[in-house]
């Protein structure tokens, strides 16, 4: 179930994607109108019902695999590294970590991440959507990082 960033004011976001072997980070911006312009989403349940011979158990997965997708506007000046790390997919993959801090200091953050372009269109009489989404190996939410 994707879970889309509620924020107050649009400016009062963050995202964040940055590579600690390039050493570079870069703040994206100019994203795009409505309520998923951000959004994230664990790639499996993290917790399950299952039913055995001796009764109901949980189950509790420990894959923290996860996904962030992001909106830009095709004016972005963030879409050109998006799509240049997107591009190199097939030859020469770049992993990146992605975050995110919400307009209530909500902190999301994915790590060992590709990037997927979908949708990018800059042609039309209406502007449409620049899709980026990042596949991660670690999704980290905000109340994870105090659990024991």
């Amino acid at each position: 179930m994707s879970r889309n960033i509620q924020y107050y004011s649009q400016s009062k976001n963050s995202v964040v994607v940055y590579s600690e072997a390039g050493g570079w980070n870069r703040t994206m911006k100019d994203f795009f109108e409505g309520d998923d312009a951000i959004a994230w989403e664990p790639n499996a349940e993290r917790v399950s019902v299952t039913e055995g011979l001796d009764g109901a158990a949980l189950s509790v997965a420990s894959g923290r695999a996860g996904k962030i997708t992001i909106k830009l506007k095709p004016t972005s000046p963030c879409c050109g590294l998006l799509n240049k790390l997107a591009n190199l997919n097939s030859s020469d993959p770049q992993l990146v970590d992605v975050s995110i801090v919400t307009g209530v200091e909500e902190i999301i953050k994915l790590t060992t991440c590709l990037v997927h372009a979908q949708g990018s269109s800059s042609g039309g009489t209406t502007m449409q959507a620049s899709v980026f989404v990042f596949t991660g190996t670690k999704l980290v939410l905000d109340e994870d990082e105090g659990a024991v």
